[in-house]
């Protein structure tokens, strides 16, 4: 009776800890598909964003705050 209710303790331990994972991951993967979609529209606008592997990658990684850092870059004239 005592491993079962260890077993049941610990099941329930690591589907709290997939589900908080998993919720964390999910809001990163929408933070930076919707980085990705703005970077597109800005460029649709004539914002003059270069879209090259590299500006998607920083923003696909950085999500909002890489995309905020490739504006800044480009309205420096230092990149991108």
């Amino acid at each position: 009776m005592f491993p079962e209710i260890i077993a049941l303790l610990m099941s329930i331990a690591f589907l709290y800890v997939l589900f908080k994972l998993t919720k964390s991951l999910v809001s990163l993967l929408i933070n930076s598909v919707v980085s990705v979609v703005i970077l597109f529209v800005l460029n649709y606008l004539g914002i003059g964003l270069v879209i090259n592997v590299w500006s998607v990658l920083v923003v696909a990684i950085g999500g909002l705050l890489g995309l905020l850092l490739v504006l800044v870059l480009h309205i420096l004239n230092i990149a991108f």
